[in-house]
C-alpha cells in the first residue's frame, strides 16, 4: 500500500494482487536474541534514502523494544560511509540488525570485516547478506512465495476470484530459510549448533 499500487494490503481494491517479499523483521530479531541472548542494545543500520529499508528499520526497532532491548539507529547515505558507521556502532551496541538494504548489501564485505573483528554479530534479512559476512537470517525461501503466488493466480483464473477482493499475501515464517555463515559464527565464538 505504501507504494500507492493498492488501497490496502488487505483489499487492494483494483485489478493487482499478488505476494510480498517483505523480511520477517520479527523472526529475524527473535533469531538475534537467541543467538545473543546477553544483547541489550541492538544497532539498526541501513541507508537513508532507501524508503523500503526505513520500513522495516521502523519494524525492526518496534520487534527490539518488544523483546526487552534498546535500539540505535545508524544509517549512511553512501556506500562510502558503511566502514565509518559500523566503526562507530563498535562499544555502543551489543549486536546489529541490517534489513534488506541495497546499500548495505552491497558493502556486507566491508560490514562484515569490521563486525568480525569487533566481534559484534549481525543478523540480515536476506542469504545474500549472510554469505557475504553477516552472521544469520530467517529469509524469503523465493521458491515457495512463487509457488504461493501461482495458488493465487489458480483462484483468479479457474474460480472467478477478483484480484480487487485478495489480500496482498505474505510468506508464513514457517516457510522461512535459516541461514547461518558457520565461518563467522566460528570468528564471533557463538554456538549455532542448536539452530533449526
Amino acid at each position: 500500500a505504501e507504494s500507492g499500487l493498492v488501497d490496502t494490503n488487505e483489499k487492494p481494491g483494483a485489478n493487482v494482487t499478488g505476494t510480498s517479499d517483505l523480511t520477517p523483521v520479527k523472526e529475524q530479531i527473535d533469531l538475534l536474541k537467541q543467538l545473543v541472548p546477553e544483547a541489550k542494545t541492538v544497532g539498526v543500520l541501513y541507508c537513508s534514502a532507501e524508503s523500503n529499508s526505513k520500513i522495516q528499520a521502523d519494524m525492526a526497532k518496534e520487534a527490539i523494544a518488544a523483546a526487552g532491548m534498546e535500539s540505535k539507529e545508524y544509517t549512511v547515505s553512501g556506500s562510502n560511509e558503511i566502514q565509518t558507521v559500523v566503526q562507530s556502532m563498535v562499544g555502543a551496541v551489543d549486536a546489529v540488525y541490517a534489513p534488506t538494504d541495497n546499500v548495505i548489501a552491497a558493502g556486507m564485505a566491508t560490514v562484515g570485516m569490521v563486525a568480525g573483528d569487533n566481534k559484534l554479530p549481525v543478523i540480515c534479512g536476506e542469504a545474500g547478506m549472510v554469505q557475504n559476512g553477516g552472521l544469520a537470517t530467517y529469509g524469503i525461501d523465493y521458491y515457495q512465495l512463487g509457488y504461493m503466488t501461482g495458488q493465487q493466480a489458480v483462484k483468479i483464473l479457474t474460480e472467478g476470484a477478483s484480484p480487487a477482493d485478495m489480500p496482498i499475501e505474505y510468506l508464513p515464517a514457517e516457510k522461512c530459510e535459516l541461514t547461518v555463515n558457520e565461518e563467522t559464527a566460528q570468528t564471533l565464538g557463538i554456538d549455532v549448533s542448536g539452530l533449526k
